[in-house]
């Protein structure tokens, strides 16, 4: 009996070592950009933003040379959550429609910001971007 009991024992040991996790699985933590379009300071409802990653040197006003595209809400703001850990270049570009300065709705306001920024593997941040607009 006293064998059996070391034996489940001693196999209960190694399913408990067995069970730990990989020290070298690090998660990677969740960076985001909390952006906000405005054209002195009035919010950009449904501008859209495009994203080139890799560079701080802005491309251009032509939009098929960025990667992604998103939608800002009606207050302006949006959220990129798929921004990853370590070191990271973007552009972001974004075009509206500014009602309050423009009635024809025609002309667009349009800027960029140039972002560069570093985070650790598994850290968390959030990162504030002002994208301010102009005729």
């Amino acid at each position: 009996m006293k064998t059996i009991t070391t034996f489940l024992a001693l196999l209960f040991a190694m399913l408990f070592v067995s069970c730990d996790d990989d020290p070298e699985v690090v998660p990677e933590g969740t960076v985001r950009l909390i952006i906000n379009v405005n054209h002195h300071g009035i919010p950009i409802a449904n501008a859209v933003v495009f994203r080139k990653n890799g560079t701080v040197i802005f491309p251009g006003y032509d939009t098929t040379l960025y990667e992604t595209r998103y939608v800002t809400d009606v207050n302006g703001n949006l959220v990129i959550s798929d921004v990853g850990n370590g070191d990271k270049q973007l552009v972001l570009y974004a075009k509206g429609i500014d009602p309050s300065w423009d009635t024809t709705q025609i002309t667009p306001v349009r800027g960029y910001y140039l972002g560069s920024f570093s985070t650790g593997i598994g850290e968390s941040k959030d990162y504030s971007v002002q994208i301010p607009v102009s005729e």
